[in-house]
């Protein structure tokens, strides 16, 4: 049977390219990254530029007060996290698609690769980008309410408050089986020629049955984005202007491209577009 539980039987005609052996593995992860180190900061400095009316929405929910400097740490990895993730859709096609070349070892431009896969994902990118802003905005709301229904200083019942932390933990989960679903929906938008549903069920399912390793990628680039605001936040400010979310989306194409061509790259057609 052809790809992957019968959903990864799709390919897309490009117009070709010399097959690359994708080694995986700490060695060339460095050497790659190294050879490439002034590249990723051209394009690290072009997506922070492209997304700064998200970071300005990321902005407002900046803590203010000289006792929230914890709850300042934790906003800024968050927003970091999410700028190098999930960021604004469109923008991020063009980042994955450079970043992806970049991890197979393979030349691309920096700026008009960018914004040629802006353009040809711009319509299936800005639906999903409605989609996760919808959920960006809902998922906090819910799990603000469950979290305070639960909170000792509301009169509820102890069934109310135990349902609550169920509740609040489940939403929890969908936010980061959501957010891991990232890590494989621009990979597959640059890659596939696919309708959009079909790419998030098939990100959903790379999700799922690669948990653990999805898992392993969440924690490596949380502690990515911690360390880059461990000696203070304007450092990790700069930081994150210059080099921080292109290495954080390097490190997360490194890792989930093998999944995704062993499932869905038949070995006969190593083209990708």
């Amino acid at each position: 049977m052809a790809g992957f539980f019968g959903f990864f039987d799709y390919t897309k005609p490009g117009k070709g390219v010399e097959k690359v052996d994708f080694a995986p593995g700490f060695k060339t992860f460095f050497q790659i990254l190294f050879e490439r180190f002034w590249k990723l900061i051209s394009l690290n400095l072009l997506h922070v530029f492209c997304s700064i009316p998200l970071i300005a929405v990321l902005l407002a929910f900046v803590p203010v007060g000289d006792d929230s400097l914890m709850q300042l740490y934790k906003v800024c990895v968050i927003g970091l996290l999410y700028l190098s993730v999930v960021g604004v859709a469109p923008f991020i096609t063009g980042f994955t698609y450079v970043l992806r070349n970049y991890t197979d070892d393979r030349h691309a431009w920096v700026f008009s690769d960018f914004f040629e896969h802006i353009r040809k994902n711009f319509k299936q990118a800005g639906l999903l980008f409605l989609i996760d802003s919808a959920i960006a905005i809902i998922i906090p709301f819910i799990f603000s309410f469950y979290t305070n229904i639960a909170s000792p200083a509301v009169e509820a019942s102890e069934f109310i408050k135990n349902i609550s932390i169920v509740a609040r933990t489940f939403v929890a989960m969908f936010a980061a089986v959501y957010f891991m679903m990232h890590f494989y929906i621009y990979q597959i938008m640059i890659t596939f020629d696919m309708k959009l549903r079909q790419i998030i069920k098939n990100s959903l399912i790379f999700t799922l049955s690669h948990l653990p390793r999805n898992i392993g990628v969440l924690a490596l680039i949380v502690v990515i984005a911690g360390l880059s605001f461990g000696y203070s936040i304007m450092v990790g400010i700069l930081l994150g202007i210059i080099i921080v979310p292109t290495i954080i989306g390097y490190t997360v194409s490194f890792i989930v491209q093998p999944v995704i061509k062993k499932h869905m790259i038949k070995q006969e057609e190593p083209e990708l577009s």
